[in-house]
Order: C-alpha cells, then sequence, then structure tokens
C-alpha cells in the first residue's frame, strides 16, 4: 500500500486558502487546460521540468559546459536557455553556482505525501482542516490522487479536491466517496468562449459538475475573475444560476493575479495576459455585490 507514485512539484503546509481551516495543499503536475490566466504554469506539464531565474544568474556558465543537448549557450557575454532543447535531465542544476536553476517537479509515493499530510494533523483536528489536492489536475494523475485520498479518508483527515473538471465522469466516481469537499473551477460562459480562453470546451465540465452536485457530494464553486476577460455580467449570472440550481455549498471569486507571468517565464511558457492589470479591491468587492444581487447570497473572496 501506498506504493504508487505520481510527480509533485510543491507541498504547501499550514495553507489557509485551500479549504476550511489549516491545510496540507499537494501539487499536482500535469493539466489538460491551457487558462490564459494561468497561476500556475509551472504546473501545466506533466514532467519535471528545469526552471531559469535570470536574476540569480552569477555568469558562472558551468550549465553551458554539461548541458549535452545544446540547451545552453552563451549569447553576448549572456546565458541564454533554449527549452525546447532541454531534456530536464538536472546536470545543469547541478553545478548551477548562483542558484539560477533548479527542477520542478519530482516522483513522490503516497506513502511520502502521506508523510508530509501527517506532520500537521494535530492543526487539523482543531481548526477543522485537512489535506488539499491541487495542480494541475489532480485527474490527471487519476491513480496516484485516489490512493492520496483514500489513504487520508482511512486516517480520518478532511479532503478537498481542487478541480478544473475537465476528466472522465468515471473517475470523479470514483474519488467522490473520499473526498469531503470539491473546489470546482468554473472559467468561462460558452462553449466557444470557454475554448478561446482554456483551450478546450466546457461541455464535459458542466456535465461532471451536475453529476456531482446529483449525487450528494458537498460542492464550492470556484470563479477565478479577470477584468475585462471573464467578468461580464452574463457570466456572474451564469455563475449564480449554477450555484442555485444546483445547491453547491458556496461561490468562491478567485480574483486575478500576475504572479503567473513571472513564473511562466522561468519555465518557458508565456502568458496571454501581460496586459492585464490585477483588480482593485473596489472591483472585487463590486463582482461579490453583483453575485449577491443576483441571487448568490454565499458568494466570497477566496
Amino acid at each position: 500500500m501506498g506504493k504508487t507514485s505520481g510527480i509533485v512539484f510543491d507541498i504547501q503546509r499550514c495553507s489557509l486558502q485551500d479549504g476550511p481551516g489549516i491545510r496540507t495543499t499537494v501539487f499536482l503536475k500535469g493539466c489538460p487546460l491551457r487558462c490564459q490566466w494561468c497561476h500556475n504554469p509551472e504546473s501545466i506539464g506533466f514532467g519535471p521540468q528545469l526552471s531559469y531565474d535570470e536574476s540569480q544568474c552569477v555568469g558562472c556558465f558551468e550549465c553551458v559546459a554539461v548541458c549535452t543537448e545544446g540547451a545552453h549557450s552563451i549569447r553576448e557575454g549572456r546565458h541564454a536557455l533554449d527549452f525546447s532543447k532541454c531534456q530536464a535531465c538536472g546536470k545543469c542544476v547541478e553545478v548551477c553556482e548562483g542558484g539560477a536553476l533548479r527542477m520542478i517537479g519530482r516522483e513522490h509515493t503516497v506513502d511520502e505525501v502521506m508523510a508530509e499530510v501527517r506532520k500537521d494533523a494535530a492543526f487539523y483536528r482543531r481548526s477543522g482542516g485537512g489535506v488539499t489536492l491541487s495542480g494541475g489536475e489532480p485527474m490527471a494523475q487519476f491513480e496516484f490522487s485516489r490512493e492520496i485520498l483514500e489513504a487520508a479518508r482511512r486516517e480520518g483527515i478532511h479532503t478537498c479536491l481542487e478541480t478544473s473538471g475537465a476528466s472522465s465522469w468515471d473517475r470523479y466516481q470514483a474519488v467522490a466517496p473520499s473526498v469531503d469537499l470539491f473546489l470546482f473551477d468554473y472559467k468561462a460562459s460558452g462553449a466557444e468562449r470557454h475554448r478561446a480562453l482554456t483551450g478546450a470546451g466546457n461541455g464535459l465540465i458542466l456535465q461532471n459538475l451536475a453529476k456531482l452536485a446529483a449525487s450528494g457530494a458537498r460542492i464550492v464553486l470556484r470563479c477565478p475573475l479577470v477584468p475585462g476577460v471573464n467578468d461580464d455580467r452574463a457570466h456572474l449570472s451564469a455563475i449564480a444560476d449554477l450555484a442555485a440550481r444546483l445547491q453547491l455549498a458556496g461561490v468562491e471569486v478567485m480574483a486575478y493575479h500576475d504572479l503567473g507571468i513571472a513564473k511562466g517565464a522561468r519555465v518557458g511558457h508565456s502568458n496571454g495576459l501581460t496586459t492585464v492589470q490585477p483588480p482593485s479591491p473596489e472591483v472585487q468587492e463590486r463582482w461579490i455585490s453583483s453575485l449577491r444581487s443576483l441571487g448568490c447570497s454565499n458568494a466570497r473572496l477566496a
């Protein structure tokens, strides 16, 4: 038991934003969507990958010497990195004198993840917290996610699954008995609009949401809102309608921030919203007020 492995890029302890109470959030690699505003671009790829922080480069060029693929080079006296040539072998990380290079994502077994989760068991009991699987998309590493959730359930630890809904129904059906709370993303209304912003339609996502609700699952709808992109009145109305029609446990608005731009550059991923500014507190409050005026009384900022 517990020997199944998966690729994890972070385990964040004492989190207060990924479900009730104090939580340990396990971030898994791999996502089927390509959201323009992605906050965790380092989670999109399924395997370990190289990250390069140019501000930490001391110009030792040891990476150029050890790279057999030609990913690292010197251009006009400065380090240059071609991510398309990188094979994620990690040799450059070992010789980087300034710490500018690091690998994101490594293999963990279920037992290793649970050993980290157990460290805060006392806090879970006092605060009503537990473990949250996030990503990326946890259902993209289905067996790994299922075994973590089942292990936590056996130990009486509260479980949350943060998901985009972009996976097959049989997977959600299989994990549902081990999930206390689904944090279910709702990104855009209308199939074509959803496809334009995330790279995929939302038909399967809405079907999974409806089926989970009908099965009695406890669900909080998580709605990333980006000023001028998906914060129009029609989308807010659709959010309120879903929450009421499916009798969801709550709605959390996740306001856009631009931290994903710098994180994306470090892994060779370009963010499509480089000219969009994060919303002011006043704009965020207007979103909540609008949702409540539309009948969504349990809407709040995440």
